[in-house]
């Protein structure tokens, strides 16, 4: 088995329409402890909150922090820019060399995103 080289950011929507901001080098545990009231999952381990639905998903080179700064500034955005970015992933390469000044690391738009839409 491989070593991953990437880690996967994503938006998910929660049934209460709140949009939840993440980041894991495993998408499909991950996706499966939100919607599984699982502990480490405080915002979504609400009832209220599931299931969750992936709206957006992008690939980023590890080290792990890399991701890191990508959620940390995707969860910064208001929640119509948040939208947007659902809508067109890929003005977020646009919008984070916009407010940071540069890119230090590769952000991909992952292709197997609208498979794990309709798998949740």
């Amino acid at each position: 088995m491989g070593v991953n080289m990437y880690a996967w950011v994503y938006i998910l929507k929660c049934a209460d329409e709140t949009l939840y901001t993440g980041y894991t080098t495993d998408i499909n545990r991950r996706i499966y402890e939100h919607n599984s009231c699982d502990a480490k999952c405080k915002y979504t381990a609400v009832k209220s909150r599931q299931p969750v639905k992936l709206q957006a998903l992008w690939k980023v080179e590890l080290p792990k922090n890399n991701a890191m700064k990508v959620e940390y500034f995707i969860k910064s955005l208001k929640r119509n820019i948040k939208l947007e970015l659902i809508k067109n992933p890929l003005k977020l390469t646009e919008l984070y060399i916009r407010k940071k000044g540069k890119l230090e690391f590769e952000i991909d738009i992952d292709t197997l995103k609208t498979s794990y839409k309709e798998d949740l």
